[in-house]
């Protein structure tokens, strides 16, 4: 069996490749553009000018893959769910506050990851009254739903809950004031990790997001009271990098996971667009890859894989639903000259809900080859929408997926193929897992968070070292 130390060895030499590949189409690039020495010198420093002044205005999600940092959308606050406005006798007052961040989200948008899973929380936590979602604005805690019934300006009192759900890294600033008062005000400060990739496989990401969220591991989650992870495998990461680390943590803190939600919002009935419904112009089955196009997703071992089906005359196609993401030049280069691009290599980099949608509900099955998750919400939607799935052999996928997964070898593009060629042959068949919606994923957090049914370090064999100050 793979130890983790030789997945972490090969992870990272993987990852390394593909920032080889990476460099090798900029040096493509440049010699095509043919830029004169002196051009080309001139160009490069405006671009490590570019660089700095963006980082410094915090926009560096521009340049260098972030999930921090975009374009701030200025709306003004939503107003409370139309089934919730209309009940005369609508309050939101417990003697067990809890308040949950969905400050980035709000302000620079996104629909994927993390901001998928903050809207169907935030949504649901203030419908059943267990939770209030708050932003961070002008230097105030504001109710992120606009209600007369809703406190505008918040101030934490004691036994108050805050819930850093978001993506909070990068924000030190802004969020340092309110846990600081949190924590005088004795509140508890419960932090959600999504995922430890920046800190145990950088190479995975942005040089500049390593950076910010090592900063926000050590100043916020450490000193939290609750962690809660997105998956048990998740948690167990936590556990063996704070361990492995010696990093000094909260001497009380509990750990908790819940897994997250697979269905999709009925209500949105947007309608499909014109790239989404050519992925059906023909019967030729074809099978589906959800996520951003990033090193750590393993698209060069599916798009190897479906190369080695189509030189042995299988005829399927392979569709990707999902936007350019950081070091990607050189995968959307292979893409878009490929021999089958357009016919049986299909990419909706701009594919809304409705589109993902349909493109679950024609296809043959999904094809996840990531090597790096903290969860994995392709897996649970396509599950939900009864698709057979094919994923890499990873430990949280086995967690979420159990025996309803086929599973190749990380890495392995031949293993891939041979898999995908025998579901291939096989009757198409429904698989749907059993249900698990965003409904059934809030009320877990609801359970977790007020009944504080977590872990102690104890029980999890968590070091407790000495926590000298909380929040100075």
């Amino acid at each position: 069996m793979e130890t983790q130390i030789d997945y972490e060895t090969r992870v990272a030499l993987y990852l390394a490749s593909q920032i080889q590949q990476e460099n090798l189409e900029i040096n493509r690039k440049r010699t095509a553009d043919a830029l004169d020495p002196v051009t080309a010198f001139v160009y490069f420093k405006l671009r490590e000018l570019y660089w700095t002044v963006t980082r410094r205005m915090g926009l560096a999600h521009l340049h260098d893959g972030s999930r921090s940092r975009r374009r701030p959308i200025l709306e003004p606050r939503p107003p409370l769910p139309e089934e919730l406005a209309s009940d005369e006798e609508f309050t939101f007052a417990s003697s067990r506050r809890v308040f949950i961040d969905v400050t980035p989200t709000h302000r620079f948008g996104g629909k994927t990851g993390v901001q998928r899973v903050v809207r169907e929380i935030a949504k649901r936590s203030v419908r059943d009254r267990f939770a209030l979602p708050v932003i961070i604005e002008n230097g105030e805690l504001l109710s992120y739903y606009d209600h007369p019934s809703l406190p505008h300006s918040i101030t934490f009192s004691e036994g108050d809950k805050f819930v850093l759900l978001d993506a909070s890294w990068g924000m030190l600033a802004e969020y340092a004031p309110f846990v600081r008062a949190l924590s005088d005000a004795g509140g508890q400060l419960i932090t959600v990790i999504h995922d430890l990739i920046p800190l145990i496989h950088p190479l995975g990401v942005a040089p500049q997001m390593t950076e910010e969220f090592r900063e926000w591991f050590e100043r916020f989650a450490l000193k939290s009271d609750r962690v809660i992870c997105v998956s048990k495998s998740g948690a167990m990461d936590f556990i063996a990098y704070v361990t492995r680390s010696n990093l000094p943590t909260n001497p009380y803190l509990h750990i908790g996971w819940w897994r997250l939600g697979a269905d999709f919002d009925d209500e949105d009935d947007a309608p499909i667009s014109a790239a989404a419904k050519a992925v059906n112009a023909n019967e030729r089955p074809y099978f589906l890859s959800v996520g951003t196009i990033e090193p750590r997703k393993g698209y060069p071992i599916a798009l190897d894989a479906f190369e080695r089906l189509w030189l042995r005359g299988v005829d399927v196609g392979y569709v990707i639903v999902g936007r350019a993401g950081w070091q990607s030049e050189a995968l959307e280069h292979r893409i878009k000259r490929h021999w089958e691009y357009g016919r049986r290599l299909l990419w909706l980099d701009k594919a809304s809900d409705a589109d993902l949608r349909h493109c679950y509900a024609h296809a043959r099955a999904l094809v996840y080859p990531s090597m790096i998750e903290g969860f994995g919400l392709p897996l649970v939607e396509a599950g939900y929408c009864g698709l057979p799935i094919i994923a890499s052999d990873l430990p949280v996928f086995h967690e979420i997926g159990g025996d309803h997964v086929r599973y190749f070898n990380l890495l392995d593009s031949v293993d891939l193929a041979d898999k995908i060629e025998k579901l291939h042959q096989l009757p198409a068949e429904n698989e749907r897992w059993p249900a698990y919606s965003w409904d059934d994923s809030a009320q877990n957090l609801e359970s977790l968070i007020l009944n504080d049914a977590y872990q102690t370090q104890a029980e999890l064999r968590l070091p407790r070292l000495k926590w000298i100050q909380a929040f100075p």
